[in-house]
């Protein structure tokens, strides 16, 4: 069990390694990250990336339509949503998904369960209504079809594994990836005798 300061740290360093991953992509061109949290700024300019403060803890999907409202004045024809518990994605993971949702209106990328979705992309930006949350993939299909949209399922193992529960931690020890996530864990099995 992580103390909260521990789950704080665990936070960063997978916010970290997402930061890395978008900003090694060839695909991405801005980047902005949306948060309620005061310490995250920080962070985000290090990465080259804006950061958006959500106001009052809106929820994630709220807090979502004001960042697609905000990118669209900018005059973006598609927007990626990403989270930001994804500890194995990479640059190729994300330049992937973004060349197999070519020519559709929505790409969604599902969990490792298929329950949740951990990322979207949305051309253009406002063309969904955004429903994170239990069982989000489903309701994301659900109403794509509804919506009759053009939309493709992408399935990459950076995208799909995120971080849920404490088994996740434990499967992502065995994994050999050097980034931030897998040095603070590493770091945390050593201080813990594990």
């Amino acid at each position: 069990m992580l103390s909260p300061a521990e789950r704080e740290q665990l936070t960063v360093a997978m916010l970290t390694d997402v930061l890395h991953a978008l900003g090694e992509s060839a695909g991405i061109s801005d980047i902005t990250v949306v948060s309620a949290d005061r310490k995250i700024p920080a962070i985000a300019r290090r990465y080259g990336a804006q950061f958006l403060w959500e106001g009052n803890r809106r929820g994630l999907n709220r807090a979502l339509r004001l960042a697609i409202r905000t990118i669209e004045q900018s005059g973006d024809g598609a927007v990626m949503i990403v989270h930001a518990d994804l500890p194995l994605l990479t640059a190729h993971d994300i330049d992937t998904f973004i060349v197999r949702s070519q020519g559709f209106q929505l790409a969604i990328a599902p969990c490792k369960e298929d329950l949740g979705t951990n990322a979207l992309l949305l051309r253009p930006p406002d063309i969904f209504p955004l429903s994170f949350g239990r069982r989000s993939f489903k309701k994301h299909l659900s109403q794509a079809q509804k919506m009759k949209l053009r939309y493709k399922v992408v399935g990459l193992r950076g995208l799909r594994f995120d971080i849920d529960e404490p088994r996740d931690l434990r499967q992502l020890l065995h994994r050999r990836v050097r980034n931030e996530t897998q040095h603070f864990l590493s770091t945390l099995g050593s201080r813990n005798g594990v």
